[in-house]
């Protein structure tokens, strides 16, 4: 009866993340999702809790992976913490390839914590973010 029991709790466990992931949104290697909002950008949301470096790990993630840009491309906040715009995530930033005085579609908004307007990194220091724990001491 135990085999059946954890027969059906992985199958189940298989078929929710299949369903999250058919809203078209990726998943960073931290677990953060982000969001498009258009063609230049997208919105990183965290979970409660997050650390600056989470929506860092998750914009530079997504440039590699989906956007296919090289690490030493630079990736631009344009839109600071807020609540999402395609997401019902409260804690999102939007980010772009561009920089903010050259895309359309971004919030704008200036966040209380978290990335700030118009700051900027490479993919791969952006990406690198993703080892970041929220315990880390200079978080």
């Amino acid at each position: 009866m135990k085999v059946v029991s954890r027969f059906f709790l992985l199958a189940g466990l298989v078929i929710s993340g299949c369903a999250d992931s058919s809203t078209g949104g990726f998943v960073s290697l931290g677990g953060i999702r982000v969001e498009p909002v258009n063609a230049d950008v997208f919105e990183v949301g965290v979970r409660p809790g997050a650390i600056e470096a989470n929506f860092w790990c998750g914009a530079g993630d997504y440039a590699r992976r989906q956007m296919g840009a090289p690490d030493n491309a630079r990736v631009y906040v344009v839109g600071g913490t807020g609540p999402g715009t395609v997401s019902e995530n409260p804690e999102t930033a939007q980010f772009s390839l561009k920089p903010p005085q050259a895309v359309q579609g971004a919030t704008g908004r200036s966040g209380g914590w978290g990335p700030r307007l118009g700051r900027s990194n490479s993919v791969g220091i952006a990406r690198s973010q993703c080892g970041r724990h929220n315990n880390d001491f200079w978080s």
